[in-house]
């Protein structure tokens, strides 16, 4: 067996760098990056700031037994910990259909989670929970960002879903709640889910919920303010307050007695007396055209600060 001939060495071409791609990321404007500091300062300091909360709390429960004053007025602790949803129990779900996120500005997303928060507070707290459902929830969404600003969140007593409600329940059991239907609830169903647009938008999207309801082919509804109350400004109510309406009805509350404890103060809302039947329609839609003007000339102010807000970024 030959040895094998030595391979001649050949001079060795210069590497060549490779070429450099520009950056996907565009680079932040100044805005952007004062924005982006201040956001993580604050995540820095929430545990601090939290953590001084407990202790003042603490000093002031200390304070309140050496003077022999009561430390609480609610419930402990561990008893709202209890005060788990009894699905045996429950006559009505609630879900929040959070598929909108895409449709919100940053602002309005916290807005949203916020009252999020809201309602699952109002819930534990309530005689009798009811079965809450978080729907839509877009993974690496805005929506989903939020939520997890809230430590701890995943052990609230909700069901979370990156799905569609109307993939998880039975169409004919589905209502949707939209101030725009024809269709009045007057008594909440047995064994029905009724179901609340997380949409924040100021009117922008006036009648979207609606048109979603139609386009699914499920039934839709409006919460009864006119045959109860006199209202004379918009009607227009957050997430947690029409959780709130539906929470204090299923526990027995009148419809009327309950829009009026709900419903705030600068609405200047008043009952509705059997008198009122000729003479408020017509206030009442007067109310609505001064209102809808109003959220035409809001919408396009929005639309406008957007596009400065977009130009200054650029």
């Amino acid at each position: 067996m030959s040895a094998e001939e030595p391979v001649p060495a050949t001079a060795t071409e210069p590497s060549t760098p490779d070429p450099v791609t520009p950056s996907e990321n565009p680079p932040m404007s100044k805005r952007q990056l004062k924005k982006q500091l201040k956001m993580q300062k604050w995540e820095e300091t929430k545990k601090l700031k939290r953590a001084k909360e407990r202790e003042k709390i603490r000093a002031r429960k200390l304070e309140a037994i050496k003077a022999g004053l009561p430390t609480r007025t609610g419930p402990s602790r561990k008893e709202l910990k209890r005060n788990k949803v009894d699905y045996s129990r429950a006559d009505i779900s609630v879900v929040v259909d959070l598929s909108f996120d895409e449709m919100m500005i940053d602002k309005d997303v916290a807005k949203c989670v916020k009252q999020l928060l809201r309602i699952y507070t109002m819930n534990r707290r309530s005689e009798r929970p009811i079965p809450l459902h978080f729907t839509g929830i877009r993974e690496g969404g805005a929506v989903e960002r939020h939520l997890k600003r809230n430590d701890g969140y995943q052990h609230w007593d909700v069901q979370f879903s990156a799905g569609a409600f109307v993939d998880l329940f039975d169409r004919e059991r589905l209502v949707y709640l939209t101030s725009e239907s024809d269709n009045v609830l007057d008594v909440l169903e047995k064994d029905h889910v009724y179901v609340i647009g997380g949409l924040v938008d100021h009117n922008q999207y006036k009648g979207h919920c609606h048109t979603l309801a139609d386009q699914l082919g499920i039934r839709h509804a409006r919460l009864p303010l006119s045959e109860h109350v006199v209202i004379k400004t918009r009607t227009i109510l957050t997430i947690n307050q029409v959780f709130e309406i539906l929470m204090k009805v299923q526990l027995g509350k009148k419809w009327q007695e309950t829009l009026l404890e709900v419903l705030p103060m600068r609405k200047g809302a008043k009952a509705k007396e059997p008198s009122d039947e000729g003479a408020t329609g017509s206030d009442q839609e007067s109310a609505m055209d001064e209102a809808k003007s109003e959220d035409a000339e809001s919408g396009a102010v929005k639309e406008k600060n957007c596009k400065d807000e977009e130009e200054k970024d650029s």
